[in-house]
């Protein structure tokens, strides 16, 4: 008997559509078995691995088109990664044939289907076997500026226009992907309608990554539409390069506070991640364009603190985090003649992260933001049972660290400490 037919030692059945996808059984009948493993019930959440297996082989080996083409379209449903597996299976059989077509060939042919889900193969089989043949071919010749082939970049610039928005999508990455440079075909796409396609142009011009690339980026961060300016501010850090930072550093002044937060949450990404980007660079130029005290009333310093403790790891990483923590404290302490005590309850919140180097920073900043209810507030926090203990520990050091600072200020200052029991005795130590 098929495995497939059998029960799991779980105790539930195997999906039904298994037994339909019996190549005994008519197309028909294995054209439901595939539509229905692509819109599975919650009941099949657990084989989703064995249902993307099966579903691979029939894009291998079903004789009907119209089969095939539905097992794409369901392993899409099933997440990007597949569609990835597929073109490196496909890739795969095609070079170990004896003779007859390359890759190259058998994805451009795919690309001029007349079903949209073997287009999209095409497209994104396109991109990998190029960016497969140019690290090839980096590696051997030491550069970095070989070429796809022409034919394969200009059935891709063709696909732009695919009614399709998934195999424009992939189609407008792959392109940037084997390298090609030229803009003007992407342009159109960063107004396209469909996010999807959006997103594709803003990732391709992203790793393009020319002059040219960047400043069409720059205009769109600008003049574009709130999803577009989101768009690019959320995948400019990937992007490093200097530029990147000034189209960060003016986004977070934008009309539409989600572009805001995405343009912070980015920039602390391109900081923390990149290599071309500074920290100290970008430390002066908030300082120079969004003061604690200016008419903003904070609101970058909070956004930055927000990216701080965003708990989405999508959004940044630990290493982001802490580079927004510091930006942020670098913000809020930078006025020592007028602390920003709107800014401690942030910091005390943040002694309780989860990330200790978060929390510390945090801590460290503190004592300098010695506003009038700063010892109150740590006190309270300190004696609060209900609150983290790491948290509770920090708030301990913070205020030894105040206790230090007072001090020394008073050694610096020349000002005589001496122990009184009462009032009076301070006035008889010193009478003439």
């Amino acid at each position: 008997m098929d495995d497939d037919s059998r029960s799991d030692r779980a105790g539930t059945e195997r999906p039904q559509a298994f037994a339909l996808l019996d190549e005994r059984n008519d197309a028909a009948t294995r054209l439901e078995g595939v539509e229905a493993l692509g819109t599975p019930s919650s009941s099949m959440g657990g084989s989703e691995r064995r249902i993307a297996d099966r579903l691979l082989r029939v894009v291998l080996t079903d004789e009907d088109a119209r089969v095939r083409a539905e097992a794409i379209d369901a392993l899409y449903f099933h997440g990007d990664r597949y569609v990835e597996e597929l073109v490196s299976r496909v890739t795969a059989v095609v070079r170990r044939r004896d003779g007859g077509d390359d890759p190259e060939t058998v994805f451009a042919r795919w690309l001029t289907s007349g079903h949209a889900a073997y287009r999209m193969v095409g497209a994104t089989g396109l991109g990998a076997v190029g960016a497969s043949e140019m690290r090839g071919a980096s590696t051997a010749t030491g550069s970095r500026d070989t070429a796809n082939s022409p034919e394969a970049t200009s059935r891709l610039r063709e696909a732009f226009d695919d009614d399709d928005a998934r195999v424009r999508a992939r189609a407008v990455r792959s392109y940037a992907t084997v390298g090609a440079e030229a803009i003007a075909p992407v342009r159109p796409l960063l107004r396209a309608p469909n996010a999807l396609v959006r997103r594709a142009a803003v990732d391709a011009l992203v790793s393009i990554g020319t002059p040219a690339a960047t400043d069409l980026l720059a205009t769109a961060a600008a003049d574009g539409g709130d999803r577009l300016r989101k768009t690019v501010v959320e995948r400019l850090h990937e992007l490093d390069r200097p530029e990147s930072a000034e189209i960060l550093l003016d986004a977070l002044g934008d009309p539409s506070a989600a572009v805001r937060y995405a343009a912070a949450s980015s920039l602390a990404r391109l900081v923390a991640d990149g290599d071309a980007v500074p920290g100290r660079d970008v430390r002066e130029r908030l300082l120079t364009d969004y003061p604690f005290r200016s008419t903003d009333d904070g609101a970058v310093a909070r956004l930055l603190c927000e990216v701080a403790s965003d708990d989405r790891l999508d959004r940044v990483t630990p290493a982001a985090e802490r580079h927004a923590m510091w930006l942020c404290c670098e913000l809020v302490a930078s006025d020592e003649e007028a602390p920003a005590d709107d800014a401690v309850p942030w910091l005390l919140d943040a002694l309780a992260h989860d990330d200790q180097y978060v929390a510390d920073i945090a801590a460290a900043y503190l004592p300098r933001l010695d506003t009038p209810t700063l010892e109150q507030d740590l006190r309270a926090l300190a004696a609060d049972d209900g609150t983290d203990p790491d948290a509770r520990e920090r708030a301990r050091t913070v205020l030894r660290r105040l206790k230090g600072q007072t001090a020394a200020s008073a050694a610096d200052r020349s000002i005589e400490y001496v122990y009184v029991r009462r009032p009076a005795d301070y006035t008889e130590e010193h009478a003439e």
